[in-house]
């Protein structure tokens, strides 16, 4: 006999153990202070902006989009593993506790990421939107709770089609919901939207009857959510759960190609593969260039801004530092014939071309919005700053590989 109650308790505290240890790997002292000191940053620059914006400024139609996105997205995370399909298939109807609690647990984190996201749009919404706060989150929270509810109900169904329309309309009638609330709309286009979501739901109630769960589309989308993570924190640290996939990029095997061909480089060309199609790598190092660049071009003091070109050099250093002992698992990098120095000098190689490719992005940028003699001394600062970083933390990940 299976007690529901029970099993989700021993998953959730199991899963919440995993999600803190690697947070603390993530969030470690010194990116913690770093994330500090920008984040102050951007909240002063931010709200400075903010008051500067004219009154037409279309914030409710922004927000629609944004908050809707939110207030629609996400799923019930179950828990759920591949052997639940023999072994908890039997006991599928006895799961409505598990069920309950996990679509609480879902909801409640999800809400948690709606209020974020309404404190980092508080100054725009304390000056356009005439709804006080509290109401707007009150009303965010119940879509949300219905949004869950209306994704829940796509589990009895397998149809991809299905799914799609379902995400598309969720999507709609969240834009809409927060675009009446943010303009203070009257009370009948709420009466009108309300009943939209009542038939929804009845013909969702109808459509599912008597069906049962598709366990492997409820399996395949749990995996998908610990990915998200799991990709994310073997960034930092190793993350035996996560199953990763080397993605080709033909537009740019071009780069590789300017690598030579022999035995001097064999690691370079192995570090510089990796980099390119697999680990999130290159997708890291394009976001934290992109934010990077945006951030300098809003901020109007210039020694602010070479203190941001300097925090995101460190943090995509910290990010990238694991890429060397990417290969730590496999055997063929053994078996070359090579110095066993070869490794770590292409890895510091790699790296410190990275960080200097940044770095002249980041001032390119800086020359653009404000021509300044600064900036060629912070340039050649932050190429030194990018060549100690990458030897440092490449012998730092070398040193915890040995020491494990």
């Amino acid at each position: 006999m299976i007690d529901a109650r029970r099993l989700w308790k021993q998953r959730f505290q199991l899963e919440w153990r995993k999600r803190i240890r690697y947070l603390r790997y993530m969030f470690n002292d010194h990116l913690l202070v770093g994330l500090i000191i920008v984040l102050g940053g951007i909240a002063v620059m931010y709200e400075r902006w903010a008051a500067s914006l004219p009154d037409s400024f279309p914030y409710p139609a922004i927000a629609a989009v944004v908050f809707g996105w939110a207030a629609a997205a996400g799923s019930v995370r179950t828990l759920f593993r591949e052997a639940d399909t023999v072994f908890l298939l039997p006991a599928e109807e006895r799961l409505g506790p598990y069920i309950q609690r996990a679509f609480f647990v879902s909801w409640l984190w999800q809400a948690y990421g709606l209020s974020l996201l309404l404190l980092l749009a508080g100054p725009l919404h304390a000056r356009f939107s005439p709804v006080s706060w509290p109401l707007f989150l009150f009303g965010l929270f119940c879509f949300k709770g219905w949004s869950l509810w209306a994704s829940w109900q796509g589990s009895y169904i397998a149809d991809p089609s299905f799914h799609r329309f379902g995400a598309f309309t969720r999507f709609i009638l969240a834009a809409v919901f927060v675009y009446l609330v943010l303009v203070a709309a009257p009370w009948p286009f709420f009466v009108v939207l309300v009943g939209l979501m009542a038939v929804l739901s009845i013909c969702l109630s109808r459509l599912t009857r008597g069906k049962t769960w598709k366990w492997e589309r409820i399996i395949a989308e749990e995996q998908r959510a610990a990915t998200a993570f799991y990709r994310l924190a073997n960034l930092f640290t190793d993350v035996p759960e996560w199953r990763e996939a080397a993605k080709r990029r033909r537009w740019l095997d071009s780069l590789l190609a300017l690598i030579p061909y022999d035995k001097r480089h064999v690691f370079f060309h192995l570090y510089a593969r990796t980099f390119l199609r697999a680990g999130g790598y290159a997708g890291l190092y394009v976001r934290l260039t992109a934010i990077g660049g945006f951030m300098l071009a809003v901020i109007d003091h210039q020694y602010g801004r070479a203190a941001i070109a300097f925090l995101f050099l460190y943090a995509t250093a910290v990010q990238l530092a694991a890429l060397p002992s990417h290969h730590r698992y496999s055997l063929w990098p053994r078996l070359y014939p090579l110095p066993q120095a070869q490794p770590d000098a292409a890895a510091v190689r790699l790296l410190s071309i990275l960080l200097i490719g940044q770095n002249t992005v980041f001032h390119l940028v800086l020359l653009a919005v404000s021509p300044r003699l600064l900036w060629l001394a912070t340039w050649l600062g932050g190429n030194i700053w990018g060549l100690w970083m990458a030897g440092r933390y490449v012998r730092l990940q070398r040193g915890q590989k040995a020491g494990r």
